[in-house]
C-alpha cells in the first residue's frame, strides 16, 4: 500500500480544511504532491479523515473515522536531560503514547528550557504523531517544580524510578486507572525531593541491574505503566 502523507490540523469539522503552513511546504515544496492526492488529516484529540489535495493549499475531507478513545493515562514526569537526549525522549515518548510529558525542575537538573524550546519540544512530538499513526496528541508542560507536577496528577498514582535495591519493583496487584511515572536527574532527585515523592505515596520501581541515563530510565518506567495501564481495559 503506498504511504498516505498525513497533516495535523486544528478542526475536522469543516467539508474544506485550511492546512498549516509547515505541511503546506512539505506536501506542496519537498513531496510535490499533485491536486486530488490523499491525505490523512488528524486533530491530535482523537479525530482522522481521508481528504484529497485542492488548490490553495487545502484539503476536502472525503470521509472520517470515529474518534479514538484516549490512549493510556501516563504522565511522564521527568527532570531535564541534555539536549539533544529531551528532543529523543519527546519522540519516543510519543511513539509509546504517554498522555503529558511533564519536564520537572530539580535540584540538581539541567537547565530551564525557553519557549521557543517548548514550542520545537512541541513540533517534534507532533511530528512524530504523524510517523506512527498515534491519534491524540503528546501533551508537553512546563518545566515546573515536582511540588507543582504532584499537585496536578488528580487520582494519578505516582511511581518512582529508583536503583535496584530491596523493596523496589515493578508494582502488581490492581492496574492503577492513572500514572505519574517520575525520573529524576543523574545521581537522582535530591533527598527532601524523594521524601516529597514518598509522601505522597509514591510506589518505588526498580529499572534493571545497571544505571541508566535519565531519558533511558524515562522510557523504561513508561513501558512498565503502559503495561500495567493496559491490565486494566
Amino acid at each position: 500500500m503506498a504511504h498516505i502523507p498525513r497533516c495535523l490540523v486544528d478542526d475536522l469539522s469543516p467539508a474544506i480544511v485550511p492546512l498549516p503552513e509547515a505541511s503546506r511546504r512539505h506536501l506542496l515544496t519537498v513531496l510535490r504532491l499533485q491536486m486530488g492526492a490523499e491525505l490523512l488529516l488528524h486533530d491530535g484529540r482523537g479525530g482522522l479523515a481521508r481528504a484529497e489535495l485542492i488548490e490553495g493549499a487545502r484539503a476536502r475531507v472525503v470521509s472520517r473515522e470515529s474518534p479514538a478513545p484516549p490512549g493510556p493515562a501516563l504522565a511522564l514526569a521527568v527532570a531535564v536531560p541534555r539536549l539533544p537526549r529531551l528532543e529523543w525522549l519527546v519522540e519516543k515518548a510519543a511513539e509509546l503514547e504517554v498522555a503529558r510529558l511533564v519536564l520537572l525542575r530539580t535540584r540538581h537538573g539541567e537547565r530551564d528550557l525557553s519557549s521557543a524550546r517548548g514550542e520545537r519540544l512541541q513540533r517534534l512530538a507532533d511530528e512524530a504523531l504523524l510517523q506512527c499513526g498515534r491519534r491524540h496528541r503528546l501533551e508537553i508542560v512546563g518545566p515546573c517544580t515536582l511540588d507543582e507536577a504532584l499537585a496536578r496528577r488528580g487520582d494519578a498514582v505516582p511511581w518512582l524510578a529508583v536503583p535496584p535495591r530491596d523493596g523496589a519493583r515493578a508494582p502488581d496487584g490492581p492496574a492503577p486507572a492513572a500514572v505519574l511515572a517520575c525520573v529524576g536527574p543523574e545521581g537522582g532527585f535530591a533527598p527532601d525531593e524523594e521524601q516529597l515523592l514518598r509522601a505522597a505515596g509514591a510506589l518505588p520501581v526498580a529499572l534493571g541491574r545497571t544505571v541508566l541515563r535519565v531519558e533511558t530510565a524515562a522510557l523504561a518506567l513508561a513501558v512498565l505503566a503502559v503495561e500495567r495501564l493496559g491490565a486494566r481495559r
